[in-house]
C-alpha cells in the first residue's frame, strides 16, 4: 500500500512540474505577442482605408436658409412629423473619385439628390409588422469626380414627435473605410453581444441536468432567457446587423419587442432564485408583462401607435422591475439565513445583479437623454458582470445540486435494489404490491410468480457461500430473463425466494410463457460442460380474479406461494439429491 502511495506522490509531484513549466512557456508566449505589438504598432487596415476621409457634418442649411442640427432634427421648430423637409449643403471643389457620402439615420425616411437628381433611395419594404421609420440605417451614397462643387441634398421626414430624428456620422470618403472603421469600434460590443447570447444558450442547456432531481428549479432556465432578450436587444443597438440585411426595418422591429420579452424572466429568476414572500409580486408583473405586450402589439397593427411609440410603456415596466430587482437584492443581502451557497458566492452574485439592475437604469436615462451612442452600453457592460458573476457564484451550486441528485438515486437504488443480483427487493416488492391493491381494478389483469432456488443451503455448507452466490446471481439472471421477455418485474424477496409481478393483458397466458422460458434456459444452463453448480427452480403462479370482490393480493401472493412449494416437492421428488450429484465435484 505504501509503494501505490509513493507513485501516486510522485505523479502529482512531476504533474506539479509540468504546469510550472506550461506556466513559464505562456508567460513568454504573451511577453513575445505584447512586445511585437508595442513595437511594431502602425495603422490598422481601416485606418489606412479611411485615410482622407473627412467630417461633413458642418454647413447642413434647412430650405428656409437657417442651419440644421443633423443630431436633433426632431427638435427644430421648421421640422414637424410627416412633412418633407430638406437639408442641403455643398461637396468640396476637389471631390476626386471614389468618394462617397456617409451617414446614419435614426427614425425618418429621406432619399439623396445631387444637383436636383436623385441619387440614392434606400429599399422601403412593406409589411403590418414593421414600424413607420427605417429605424436606425447606415448610408453610403456613391460620388464622382464630376460632383465636385455640386449641391447635395437630403430630403426627409420624420415621423414620430417625441422620438430622436437624426442624421449623423456624416463624412466623405471612402465607404469601406467607414464601415470598417464602424466595425473596428464596434468590435468589443458586437463580440459582447454573442457572448451574452452563447452564454444564454449554455444556461438554458445547463438548466437540463441541473433538473433531473426531483426538487426542480428552473432559475438557470429563466436566466438563460432572461439573458438572450437582453442580448438580441444589445445586437439589434450596436448598429452592426444592418451591414447583414438591408431590411433596416426588420431590425428595428426586432429592438423593440425584444425589450418586452425581459420582464418575464427577469421575475420568474428572482423568485426561483430568492423567493417572494408575497406571490401576488410575481403574479402581478407577469400579468402586467403579458397584458403590456398584447396592448402593443393590437395598437401596433391597429396603426394607432407602432411599436416604437409604445416603447415608453415597456421601459416603465423595465423601471418597475429593475427597481423590484434591486429591492431583492438589498433585501436578500441583508437578510441572514441558512443557505447551501456560501456568503462570497452570495456576494458575487449580488454584485452581478446590482451591476445590471444600474446598468440598465443608466442606458434608459441616456436614451431620453438622446445621448449619440449607442443605447446599450452600459447594458452590456452590466450584463457581462452579471454572467461572470452569476457563472462562478451558480457553477459549485449546480454542480452539488447534480451531485446530490446522483446521490439521492444511488441511496433510493440501494433502498430498492438486492445489492447481489441487482433486482428489486423485498422493500420494493412489498411496496408495488400495496400501490396496485388500490388500484387493482384498472388493470386488465394482474399475477404473481413465486420463485425458489433449490440446494442453496447444501451448496452454502459444502461448496462454500461463494459457490451459494453464484446459484443466486446464476438463478436470478435465469429468472429476471424469463419475467423481462413478457413485461414482467423482478424481484428478490428472500434468501433463495424470487417473486415476479405481471399486470395487463393476458397474464395466465404469459405466465406459462415465463415458467417454459427458466425451464428451458436452467435446461441449457444444467447441459454445459464443465458446470460446478446445477441451477433448479421451482415455480408457481396466481392470478387475481376480479368476480371475487373480497380478494386481496396478498391472498393470490400466498396461493402463488403454495403453487410454488408444490411444484418444489415434485422437483425433489424427480431430481438427483444434491449430495449424490456434487460428489467427487
Amino acid at each position: 500500500m505504501n509503494g501505490v502511495q509513493a507513485v501516486f506522490n510522485h505523479m502529482k509531484k512531476r504533474n506539479r512540474i509540468y504546469h510550472i513549466f506550461y506556466m513559464a512557456m505562456a508567460a513568454v508566449f504573451f511577453a513575445m505577442i505584447i512586445w511585437a505589438a508595442v513595437k511594431n504598432r502602425g495603422q490598422s487596415p481601416a485606418a489606412l482605408l479611411s485615410e482622407g476621409n473627412v467630417v461633413f457634418e458642418d454647413g447642413w442649411q434647412m430650405a428656409d436658409g437657417s442651419e440644421a442640427d443633423m443630431d436633433h432634427l426632431h427638435k427644430m421648430p421648421s421640422v414637424q412629423p410627416y412633412q418633407e423637409q430638406s437639408v442641403t449643403n455643398t461637396l468640396p471643389s476637389d471631390l476626386g473619385e471614389g468618394k462617397s457620402l456617409c451617414f446614419r439615420t435614426k427614425n425618418i425616411n429621406y432619399r439623396v439628390y445631387v444637383d436636383g437628381a436623385l441619387r440614392y433611395e434606400p429599399i422601403m419594404r412593406e409589411s403590418s409588422v414593421y414600424n413607420r421609420s427605417l429605424g436606425t440605417r447606415w448610408s453610403y451614397v456613391p460620388l464622382y469626380a464630376a460632383d465636385a462643387g455640386a449641391s447635395v441634398e437630403i430630403r426627409f421626414q420624420t415621423v414620430y414627435g417625441n422620438a430622436r430624428a437624426c442624421i449623423d456620422h456624416l463624412t466623405l470618403g471612402s465607404a469601406a473605410g467607414e464601415i470598417a472603421g464602424t466595425f473596428t469600434g464596434k468590435t468589443v460590443a458586437f463580440a459582447t453581444c454573442l457572448l451574452l447570447l452563447f452564454a444564454g444558450l449554455l444556461l438554458i442547456v445547463a438548466d437540463i441536468p441541473a433538473n433531473l432531481q426531483k426538487d426542480k428549479n428552473h432559475e438557470l432556465l429563466y436566466l438563460g432567457l432572461f439573458a438572450i432578450s437582453i442580448a438580441l436587444w444589445c445586437l439589434a443597438e450596436t448598429n452592426l446587423l444592418q451591414f447583414y440585411t438591408d431590411d433596416s426595418r426588420v431590425l428595428q422591429t426586432l429592438s423593440c419587442c425584444s425589450l418586452m420579452m425581459i420582464p418575464i424572466p427577469m421575475v420568474l429568476y428572482l423568485d426561483a432564485a430568492f423567493g417572494f414572500r408575497r406571490r401576488w409580486v410575481k403574479q402581478a408583473l407577469c400579468v402586467w408583462s403579458v397584458a403590456e405586450f398584447f396592448l402593443c402589439v393590437v395598437l401596433h397593427f391597429t396603426g394607432i401607435l407602432d411599436f416604437h411609440e409604445t416603447l415608453t410603456l415597456t421601459h416603465i415596466l423595465l423601471a418597475v422591475s429593475a427597481v423590484l430587482l434591486l429591492y431583492t437584492i438589498v433585501k436578500n443581502a441583508f437578510t441572514a439565513r441558512e443557505s447551501n451557497v456560501r456568503n462570497i458566492y452570495k456576494a458575487i452574485r449580488t454584485v452581478g445583479l446590482v451591476s445590471i439592475c444600474f446598468a440598465t437604469g443608466i442606458d434608459i436615462v441616456r436614451y431620453y437623454r438622446a445621448h449619440n451612442s449607442d443605447s446599450a452600453m452600459f447594458v452590456r457592460i452590466g450584463l457581462l458582470l452579471f454572467i461572470l458573476c452569476y457563472g462562478s457564484a451558480s457553477l459549485e451550486r449546480m454542480v452539488n445540486a447534480v451531485k446530490l441528485g446522483m446521490q439521492a438515486e444511488f441511496v433510493s437504488q440501494l433502498a430498492y435494489r438486492d445489492g447481489l443480483t441487482g433486482v428489486g427487493n423485498r422493500t420494493a416488492f412489498q411496496e408495488w404490491l400495496e400501490e396496485l391493491e388500490g388500484k387493482k381494478k384498472e388493470y386488465p389483469g394482474i399475477a404473481i410468480m413465486m420463485f425458489d432456488v433449490n440446494d442453496l443451503k447444501y451448496v452454502n455448507d459444502h461448496l462454500g457461500h461463494q459457490r451459494g452466490d453464484d446459484l443466486i446471481v446464476g438463478s436470478a439472471d435465469i429468472i429476471k430473463s424469463a419475467l423481462e421477455a413478457v413485461e414482467g418485474s423482478c424481484y428478490r424477496i428472500g434468501g433463495d425466494e424470487f417473486a415476479g409481478v405481471l399486470i395487463g393483458e393476458k397474464v395466465e397466458e404469459r405466465c406459462e410463457k415465463v415458467l417454459a422460458l427458466f425451464r428451458d434456459a436452467m435446461e441449457c444452463y444444467n447441459a454445459m460442460p464443465k458446470q460446478s453448480i446445477r441451477i433448479s427452480i421451482a415455480g408457481g403462479y396466481a392470478v387475481y380474479d376480479k368476480e371475487q370482490e373480497d380478494e386481496k393480493l396478498v391472498d393470490v401472493y400466498q396461493q402463488a406461494d403454495v403453487r410454488m412449494y408444490e411444484n418444489k416437492k415434485q422437483i425433489k421428488s424427480a431430481q438427483i439429491k444434491p449430495e449424490d450429484f456434487y460428489k467427487g465435484r
